[in-house]
């Protein structure tokens, strides 16, 4: 007898599984996604507000120097926490803006 018969046979609900086998599914997929972005190297820095040089500087394309140069001329706003700077991901969409320029 199938696994499927001792359950209607019971009385059981197949609905109750189906749900089980969909909870099951998506941790599953949620375990394999995590996986692949540590294996990528991936991170979820659109969920962060705050970036540091290195992630502002892969956000823009520009090169670190260019985003300290930036902000020591006071072209992007920093926030500073002791010695770590960190830029606004709201800053840099509006330095983004503010610089698209179309093609003429």
């Amino acid at each position: 007898m199938s696994f499927q018969e001792k359950l209607s046979r019971c009385g059981c609900n197949t609905r109750i599984m189906n749900n089980t086998t969909d909870a099951f599914q998506q941790v599953i997929e949620q375990a394999v996604e995590a996986g692949v972005r540590k294996a990528l190297n991936v991170s979820e820095a659109t969920n962060r507000r705050l970036f540091s040089v290195e992630e502002a500087a892969v956000y823009l394309s520009l090169s670190k120097r260019e985003l300290y140069n930036m902000l020591a001329s006071g072209e992007l706003p920093g926030v500073v926490h002791g010695r770590r700077r960190m830029l606004d991901v709201r800053d840099l969409d509006t330095w983004i803006e503010k610089n698209k320029q179309s093609a003429a």
